[in-house]
């Protein structure tokens, strides 16, 4: 509950912080926009409330939950940003609603989940050879992605992603380390909490300036699939190599699993695809001072959303 609660205030952050960067015309500073401020304060809620899920459950299983943010946004953009829904988004809604149920079963089906860690079982996680290689290709890609300069919303998604899959699986090693120390056993005492906090700091604030930067250029049905997918992905893989979540469950649940997050994945592709020909052909119309429904273009994009 506190995991899909986390996720619908997420969801409707992305609409809240298009509004404010849509009204930014002239460049200036999103401190001064109060819809800005809104957005933000929705999204930290909601990682909030994703923080406590983390305490209560594997990474694996709560990632994959993000397709509520999908969801969400379908409605919310309707009301806030006038995105109206197609048959081909509601199919997609329900596509996500039904892989998320599938990737829930599989994983709460799966080996008992260990709510707390201590540091030095934390410690010994870290230096697995495969979680080492995991980080150096998540760390060394982002560096890649943010010096070669390129504007593409892959290039910002991707760094968000990247280092989106290691800010999770600190979130459940910090949150694990305070829920210890709040029960009289002290984590404190050694270096790896003081590691582990700055690289979550910084991991997420790189997250939140590149998510800015895509939501910025590109429309919401553009970034939050695409974030949804590879976020998911690379926590997924992080929490598995880390965490061992999918370590104890058969092959035939794995491939359940594999299955629902591939129809999640359609199903969140599927909400986005309707509103970003309509976008185009929205901005299209505009440049060449024409009505929407000149050459029919918005007719043939709402009776395609049909199919």
């Amino acid at each position: 509950f506190v995991s899909l609660l986390g996720n619908s205030l997420i969801g409707s952050s992305f609409s809240v912080m298009k509004v404010a960067h849509d009204s930014n015309k002239d460049g200036g500073s999103y401190l001064r926009i109060p819809t800005w401020w809104a957005g933000t304060l929705l999204m930290i809620l909601g990682e909030a409330g994703n923080l406590v899920a983390y305490t209560l459950a594997k990474p694996s299983l709560i990632s994959p939950l993000g397709a509520i943010s999908v969801v969400v946004n379908v409605p919310v953009g309707w009301l806030v940003l006038g995105e109206k829904p197609s048959m081909r988004n509601m199919l997609g809604c329900m596509m996500s609603i039904i892989g998320g149920y599938g990737i829930v079963w599989v994983v709460a089906s799966g080996s008992v989940d260990r709510p707390t860690m201590t540091a030095a079982e934390f410690e010994a996680l870290l230096f697995q050879p495969a979680f080492m290689v995991f980080l150096a290709i998540s760390f060394g890609e982002s560096i890649d992605l943010i010096w070669s300069g390129r504007r593409t919303v892959m290039t910002y998604v991707m760094v968000c992603s990247l280092l989106g899959g290691v800010s999770v699986l600190s979130i459940k090693a910090v949150s694990s380390f305070v829920l210890l120390t709040l029960q009289g056993d002290n984590q404190f005492l050694t270096l790896v909490p003081f590691t582990t906090l700055p690289i979550l700091a910084f991991t997420l604030m790189l997250q939140i300036k590149y998510l800015n930067m895509a939501l910025a250029e590109f429309g919401t049905p553009e970034v939050v699939p695409i974030y949804y997918v590879t976020f998911t992905s690379c926590a997924v893989i992080g929490s598995s190599i880390l965490y061992g979540d999918l370590s104890e469950t058969s092959h035939q649940n794995v491939a359940v699993f594999v299955f629902s997050f591939l129809l999640t994945a359609a199903g969140v592709w599927l909400v986005s695809r309707g509103s970003v020909r309509k976008e185009e052909t929205r901005a299209r119309s505009a440049s060449l001072g024409q009505s929407p429904y000149a050459h029919g273009e918005e007719l043939e994009d709402d009776m395609e959303a049909l199919l």
